[in-house]
């Protein structure tokens, strides 16, 4: 049984602990830490845990095999260093940093340490991706196109100005950041890395300083071409779909819907079976730790997804396209020609 500290006790570290607290046999949530004592009171009831008043604490403690990084997004890079070399295994949220060097440096103490480094994609996890990545893998698509998805939602409508997921350090080009990585992994996971990103990004209603408006469109190494929008002033949408020579694939994986087209039939929507992705994820985590398969968000991939986020952000502020240099190892797709 991993004995995983829950780090940063806001909504999502909930939701972890709700998903594998009593359910999971290879990991469980046995401590906390948040700077708010009054979140670590609560947790603990919640949950049946112990807390710790401090990170340092957590990372000291031998009881602890492993953090779930639940915090602000600038704080990731540094807090992912700290419990590699404390001996810890890291669970850390998307997305895995702000910049791609502090991401390669964070990934880099993991390695060294000898330590795994899951990074939160929970939607890889869903049966749709894993539905189209298994076409894609027997050549359903034939000469896969293009790949078009959204990630949206009205959240940003009633931030607090002194929320830290309302300021431009913690959330660039607005929904990119909190949403438009998930759809960033799975088209990378598709399609290969990008080599190319042109984006734009507007503030139109929401009450804080931070986007609302924000499209890119993408260009892959295979070829393919993208686009991806995250608003976050609309009601919640989620999807991506895909498009070939000899399928289309639309899905919406959070509805685990998965409709397939192909030449010359009628649309036809694929039976999936549900899966429970946040608790796939963390029981994977928990399997990696053990010396499992390896966790199926590699490092590299993670340090790409935060690589075409800056080129977003980059590309919304100059107006121009921006290049990606790949140069560096990105095995970042099974299914990139």
């Amino acid at each position: 049984m991993l004995r995983a500290a829950a780090i940063g006790l806001g909504w999502w570290a909930d939701e972890l602990t709700q998903a594998v607290q009593g359910k999971s046999e290879k990991i469980r949530v046995t401590a906390c830490y948040s700077r708010a004592a009054e979140n670590r009171a609560r947790f603990c009831e919640r949950y049946g845990t112990m807390a710790h008043e401090t990170y340092a604490a957590v990372l000291a403690d031998r009881d602890i095999d492993a953090v779930l990084l639940c915090t602000p997004h600038s704080l990731h890079a540094e807090q992912v260093e700290q419990a590699a070399r404390a001996g810890k295994q890291v669970f850390v949220e998307k997305p895995f940093t702000l910049t791609e060097e502090s991401g390669r440096a964070a990934a880099a103490a993991c390695a060294e340490a000898g330590r795994v480094l899951a990074v939160g994609q929970n939607r890889r996890f869903a049966a749709a991706t894993q539905e189209i990545s298994r076409m894609l893998a027997a050549g359903e698509f034939g000469t896969p196109l293009h790949c078009e998805a959204n990630f949206s939602n009205p959240r940003p409508l009633t931030y607090s100005p002194d929320g830290w997921r309302a300021k431009r350090t913690e959330s660039p080009g607005g929904g990119i950041a909190g949403m438009g990585v998930h759809m960033i992994d799975a088209m990378t996971y598709f399609l290969g890395p990008v080599t190319r990103v042109q984006a734009q990004a507007k503030r139109l209603a929401v009450p804080v300083d931070l986007d609302d408006t924000t499209s890119a469109l993408f260009e892959f190494e295979s070829g393919a071409t993208g686009y991806l929008g995250t608003f976050t002033a609309c009601p919640q949408t989620v999807f991506y779909n895909l498009y070939g020579t000899g399928a289309n694939a639309f899905a919406q994986p959070d509805a685990n819907r998965l409709t397939v087209h192909r030449a010359n039939e009628e649309p036809a929507e694929v039976a999936l079976t549900p899966v429970d992705t946040l608790l796939a994820e963390l029981e994977e985590f928990a399997d990696a730790c053990a010396g499992g398969a390896n966790f199926r968000v590699r490092p590299a991939e993670a340090i790409h997804t935060v690589a075409v986020m800056q080129a977003m952000v980059a590309s919304a502020e100059s107006g121009a396209a921006i290049t990606l240099d790949n140069a560096a190892p990105a095995e970042n797709s099974a299914h990139a020609s």
